[in-house]
């Protein structure tokens, strides 16, 4: 769990989402390690789909309001984090399977982000957000 919880700040350069219920409307609050984790694992698959949808400049400039929200959303998941208290073994323990739905998705995000450079997709503002949030 330790492992999934210091990629979070990484997760910040990614501009994804908090956790969502149904709808994709973000949790009130995250009251434990493994809804963090859960909420984590939500962030990267939300920002996956994001991502894969840019496939060209008109793609990309639509995508930005998303990214946007999406930003806000990661700062309030680094805000759920901070508040909660040092992992247990137990939540360790019981958040190891979501690794196995983690790594992958985390994969995907960072072979889409190299594939937007190679592509020269890479906006000056989509850098911005995929490096913490910024163009607010």
């Amino acid at each position: 769990m330790r492992a999934l919880l210091t990629t979070l700040p990484l997760l910040m350069l990614l501009a994804a989402p908090v956790a969502a219920q149904e709808g994709g409307t973000p949790q009130a609050s995250l009251e434990s390690h493994r809804d963090l984790a859960h909420a984590i694992t939500d962030f990267l698959s939300r920002t996956e789909v994001c991502l894969r949808g840019c496939t060209d400049a008109a793609s990309v400039q639509a995508a930005l309001p998303e990214l946007r929200e999406l930003a806000q959303e990661a700062r309030r998941l680094a805000d759920a984090q901070a508040a909660l208290p040092e992992p247990t073994m137990q939540d360790y323990m019981a958040s190891q399977e979501l690794a196995l739905q983690f790594l992958p998705v985390w994969k995907a995000i960072r072979a889409h982000m190299e594939r937007l450079e190679k592509d020269g997709l890479m906006t000056d503002e989509l850098r911005a957000l995929l490096q913490g949030g910024a163009g607010e």
